[in-house]
């Protein structure tokens, strides 16, 4: 039987006798148990579970409920509350009735009756100062309604009776924060502070101590409540009701086993209270008192020297976790310190997916275990181990020594509001209250080296990211050093083409008009009609020429009559200069507009591409279109020839390119489309430009 018990924090003597009363009955029936401290667990509508753990967290069979660990939470109060969290888990409530489930309640009413009633009729106190607990809390309201009620009760009788109600939220600090309140509204010293627990009590101690000059302080009488180990051990003797927290925690646990059973338990189990007399209040002392001042002293003595050894230990450990840099130096400082503080079990799990983890979540909660140690030997294999689900850890952490199953504690790691991971352990009793400022500083550390961690890794990619980012810039320029000097070189081989075609053709025909010319001069016989109209027909040709040498440079057409009119000439006169049969076709539709750039690169790469047709193709037909095609506008030429015989790819870049295919790749980079050329099938090439529409239409809007 594996049993869960919920309360609030294992550092007050409250919750520790209630949970050591469970451990060792546990213990004595041989009953596997998993503590789990919640710190004041709020539960709303927006956020109904809390962290609290569900069945399936560690495979529980059922759950011990200590309710001061719902302080706040005044309308959790039925089994249906229970259930929206554990469902139909068997669950046991210790110090709240909660209708519908077994609940082991303490009988406090007769008690702090008898106490008032002590105060004021065997003492003759008139003036009080009460310190409330936690607002909502179910205990603070119960033991203040009864303070009420009771001291009502006596005014009529005692007209001088007065009191004054303050809330110290059952800490030291808080009740010397209510202390210092009532001294400076009230001006004067209460003959007697009734304190809702014991801490409460302890802390109006140290408020004496930090006043002892005022000598009326001295004279004003403490109560608590809850009979707290310590009480005993304070100077005076604490006056208190006294709770049998172990008795409570026991009964707990026999009421939880023989629900899991299946046998009937009574609803609610109620275990008596009385008052335990001691000097604090004026009297004497009760037998339950130290017999002499000097086993008292000797008593208060032992437990300061250990209390004083054990706060040490805490410091230093926080200040060698703040000098740590790393999970190693974390794990040393852990390991260095476990021996002297007894712990034979204890894990540090690291979560990965934290942040607000809500109580259905837990079970998916993937654990680092960073530090295990089972049975005094740390467990070096999960050093190995990937993450894994924290139900997974616990089996696996049980299996390394199945033969002793100690009593384990988790307590959860938090970084402001994230959730980052848990300690697991088994301690002592006196070690248990200083675990909590040691899981601070635990979580802290982990936190710091988290984030450390998470820094080096950032910083690790960011230079991943700049060595990349410089090496693609290094290509990207060496690239761009190639276009460039392909640029420079398609530009100086066009003007010596152009040279060239001036020089043969041109300048001959020039010449050859300039020698007839000559020789119609020095003929005898006048020069006849023939003659001139020959001359006038080369003056002719030669001007045709001239002109279509200007329109190779820049087609001015283009801007004149468009870029429809300017292909259709081109193609025409392509067909009649070259003999092959070429097809043109424009679908664009109406209100599309090439901007200057867009028509004279499309435009050259038309021209380069039936030039290539005509040098190497060997083609009876070609088509050119320009339509759109699913958002694009698509330019194909095609022919049906012997096809691209180059070692190209796809995209036309190969290493025997020439100076005309890299320059069509350069004018589709220069307005943004892709250039693709590909065999037609079942014969020929295909030149193939693809323009995004969205570039015409941002185009458009300009």
């Amino acid at each position: 039987m594996r049993i869960g018990v919920v309360l609030n924090i294992l550092d007050e003597e409250y919750q520790i006798s209630v949970y050591k009363g469970i451990e060792q009955k546990a213990k004595a029936l041989g009953i596997e148990l998993i503590c789990f401290q919640q710190e004041n667990a709020k539960i709303t509508e927006d956020e109904p579970v809390s962290r609290f753990p569900g069945k399936e967290f560690f495979d529980l069979d059922g759950i011990i409920l200590v309710t001061s660990v719902i302080t706040g939470n005044a309308d959790f109060t039925t089994k249906t509350d229970v259930q929206r969290i554990w469902g139909d888990l068997p669950v046991v409530s210790v110090g709240q009735k909660i209708e519908g489930l077994p609940s082991v309640l303490i009988e406090t009413e007769d008690s702090m009756k008898q106490l008032v009633e002590h105060l004021i009729l065997t003492h003759n106190y008139r003036r009080f100062l009460f310190i409330s607990g936690a607002e909502d809390h179910p205990d603070a309201e119960v033991r203040e309604q009864i303070f009420i009620k009771t001291m009502e009760a006596y005014r009529p009788w005692f007209s001088d009776l007065h009191y004054v109600l303050k809330r110290g939220y059952f800490t030291e600090v808080a009740a010397i924060r209510a202390m210092s309140e009532y001294m400076e509204e009230e001006k004067s010293v209460p003959d007697v502070v009734v304190c809702a627990n014991d801490n409460m009590a302890i802390g109006v101690y140290k408020y004496f101590k930090i006043h002892c000059n005022n000598k009326a302080i001295k004279e004003c009488a403490v109560t608590g409540f809850d009979d707290i180990p310590q009480a005993r051990f304070e100077i005076p003797s604490l006056t208190t009701v006294h709770q049998p927290l172990n008795e409570i925690g026991a009964k707990s646990l026999e009421l939880i086993k023989d629900l899991v059973k299946g046998k009937n338990v009574p609803q609610e189990v109620f275990i008596e209270s009385r008052v335990v007399y001691r000097k604090s209040c004026g009297c004497k002392g009760s037998k339950d008192d130290f017999a002499t001042d000097e086993e008292q002293f000797r008593a208060m003595q032992a437990n300061y020297v250990q209390s004083e050894t054990l706060l040490r230990m805490v410091s230093h450990i926080g200040q060698d976790l703040n000098y740590g840099e790393s999970f190693g130096a974390l794990k040393y400082v852990v390991r260095q310190n476990l021996n002297q503080l007894g712990m034979n079990n204890f894990s540090i799990l690291r979560f990965s997916n934290g942040n607000l983890i809500k109580g259905p979540e837990l079970k998916h909660i993937l654990v680092d275990p960073l530090f295990v140690r089972r049975s005094g030997n740390e467990c070096y294999e999960f050093d190995r181990e990937m993450k894994m689900p924290l139900g997974q850890f616990y089996r696996r952490f049980y299996e390394i020594d199945p033969q002793t199953k100690p009593a384990m504690i988790l307590k959860f790691l938090f970084a402001g509001n994230n959730l980052i991971g848990c300690i697991f352990y088994e301690a002592d009793e006196n070690v248990l209250p200083y675990l909590s400022s040691i899981a601070i500083n635990l979580a802290h550390g982990l936190n710091r080296m988290a984030i450390a961690e998470e820094k080096r890794k950032h910083s690790e990619f960011l230079e991943r990211e700049v060595n990349e980012r410089t090496k693609e810039l290094v290509e990207a320029n060496n690239k761009r050093m190639e276009v460039e000097a392909e640029i420079l070189k398609i530009s100086e081989l066009e003007r010596q083409r152009f040279s060239n075609d001036l020089h043969d053709d041109i300048c001959q025909r020039l010449a050859g008009i300039s020698m007839l010319c000559r020789s119609y001069s020095n003929q005898d016989t006048p020069v006849e009609k023939s003659q001139m109209l020959e001359l006038a027909q080369l003056i002719g040709e030669t001007l045709a020429t001239t002109r279509q040498y200007a329109h190779n440079s820049y087609p001015v057409e283009l801007e004149s009559l468009g870029m429809n009119h300017s292909l259709s000439n081109l193609c025409n006169t392509f067909a009649a200069q070259s003999g092959i049969h070429c097809e043109y076709e424009w679908g664009m539709p109406k209100g599309v507009h090439f901007d200057k750039i867009q028509k004279l690169n499309i435009f050259r790469i038309i021209q380069e591409a039936l030039h290539n047709v005509l040098k190497h193709s060997k083609a009876k037909n070609v088509w050119v279109s320009v339509k759109p095609e699913a958002r694009k506008t698509v330019i194909k030429i095609v022919d049906d020839g012997v096809g691209f015989l180059n070692d190209s790819d796809e995209n036309g870049k190969g290493k025997n390119n020439g100076l005309g295919l890299n320059s069509m790749q350069y004018r589709a980079n220069q307005i943004g489309a892709s250039f693709v050329i590909k065999s037609n099938k079942p014969n020929g090439t295909c030149v193939q430009l693809s323009l995004s529409n969205k570039l015409l239409e941002d185009k458009n809007k300009k």
